[in-house]
Formats: C-alpha cells, sequence, structure tokens
C-alpha cells in the first residue's frame, strides 16, 4: 500500500530575480494493494514531481509518505534508460548486482523468469539496446524494475512513445501482470481513453493540486470541477 498525506513541494530559483514555484500543493491519496491510481493533467501541473518524491529523488517540503515495500519506475523512453553499451542481459542483472540480490547462477535463472513474465526470449539478451525494437525496450524495462520485486510501480507514459498496436500490448502486459503478481500501480498520463480503461481511481492535477479525484468512471464521465469538464471536451475534440 501507497500513503501520501498533504505533500508540498516548492521550488526557488534565479539569482538576479527569484522565482518560486509551488509545484505540489497539500496532495494527498492512497493506493490499496492491486490496485491502479492515475494521475492526469497537462505538462508542468506537477505530477512528475509527485513521483520524484515517491522515489526519494527529491524531499518534500511537508507531509508524509508512506510506502509498504519497494517501488519502483518505468518511464516513457526505454532506449534512454537503457545503457548502450551494455548488452540487454547485463542490463537486467544490473539492479540484482547493485542490491547484492543472488548469486551469478541464481541472476541468471531469475532473468529467464523475467523474460518469461514480459514474454520475451532469450537471444535478446546478447543484444544491444539499438539491436531491438521499441515495445521489446519497455518489455525489458518493465523486467528490470521487476527484478527487485517491487510492490508498487510508478508508470510514467509509458506507452507514449510506442506505436498504437504495440502500446495495446504493452498495456494489457501490465494489466497481466498485476493480476499475476498483486502490483499496486501510480499511471501518469495525459490519455484519457488509456486512463478510463485502465486505472481504478483517478486525480486531475492542475497547477500542483488535485482539483478532482475519485472512481475512474466516475470522474470522466461526470466531472465536476472546471479544468476537469475542459479536459474531457479537449480530448473528445481531438
Amino acid at each position: 500500500m501507497l500513503k501520501v498525506s498533504h505533500i508540498c513541494k516548492t521550488f526557488t530559483g534565479g539569482i538576479i530575480r527569484k522565482t518560486r514555484v509551488d509545484a505540489v500543493k497539500d496532495v494527498s491519496f492512497t493506493i490499496s494493494n492491486g490496485e491502479t491510481f492515475g494521475i492526469v493533467g497537462n505538462s508542468g501541473c506537477g505530477k512528475s514531481t509527485i513521483a520524484n518524491m515517491l522515489l526519494s529523488l527529491i524531499k518534500p517540503d511537508s507531509g508524509t509518505i508512506e510506502i509498504d515495500g519497494t517501488i519502483q519506475i518505468i518511464f516513457q523512453h526505454p532506449e534512454t534508460s537503457l545503457d548502450p553499451a551494455k548488452k540487454i542481459g547485463y542490463s537486467l542483472e544490473e539492479p540484482m548486482i547493485i542490491h547484492k540480490m543472488y548469486d551469478k547462477a541464481g541472476r541468471k535463472k531469475r532473468v529467464k523468469e523475467l523474460l518469461d513474465l514480459v514474454d520475451l526470449g532469450e537471444e535478446l539478451l546478447d543484444r544491444y539496446p539499438h539491436q531491438i525494437s521499441g515495445g521489446e525496450a519497455q518489455r525489458i524495462m518493465i523486467a528490470r524494475a521487476l527484478s527487485l520485486d517491487p510492490k508498487i510501480l510508478i508508470l510514467d507514459e509509458p506507452t507514449s512513445m510506442l506505436d498504437v498496436s504495440v502500446q495495446a500490448q504493452v498495456m494489457t502486459l501490465l494489466k497481466e501482470l498485476q493480476e499475476k503478481l498483486g502490483l499496486s500501480y501510480l499511471f501518469i498520463s495525459h490519455d484519457l481513453d488509456v486512463v478510463r480503461w485502465f486505472c481504478d481511481e483517478i486525480a486531475v492535477m492542475e497547477e500542483g493540486k488535485f482539483v478532482e479525484t475519485g472512481r475512474t468512471e466516475d470522474v470522466i464521465g461526470h466531472p465536476k470541477a472546471e479544468f476537469t469538464k475542459k479536459l474531457v471536451e479537449s480530448f473528445i475534440l481531438e
């Protein structure tokens, strides 16, 4: 389970003229075991700042974050998340090496299990990132994230850079993995169609704060906040 209570984050900058950006303002939400919570909103609204705080890459100025288990992230650019100089096999083993999980034989066995989970063959292990497709690269990133046995995955626009047909395959895979492994997801996206299909609950974010939260079908089907209404209307018109 993940519980976020009243987190806030402000960034300041500038040498001559000081600037202040309230990136996240009093945000709270809970993700139960095996559920998917989505955050939707325009670019720059604070979605990625929340993800960075959950990963302890930055600290909230106030509020609390409670995480039951390990948390990992899957980014939208799999090709830049993989080391171009390392073979896929090493990229899958690397998190386990860093965290001192298993001996060499155990890691090799675990890599094969991970490939099975994401429906990929062992022939990819000797290839470099530029030798595999975008869909294969994203499946490798999913497998890499799963190597540390996380309870929660942050999915930051995980399919936005993929072809439509490949997007559907990856999203279906994520659904299957959730059911099989009991994972909880925080899904960050701007695609309301995918959010509607994938998420149990969502929050609509505008300028650092949640303006509406609830069951996905209720929020998208019967929006109450003005920003949510505009977001839904603009998506319908696209």
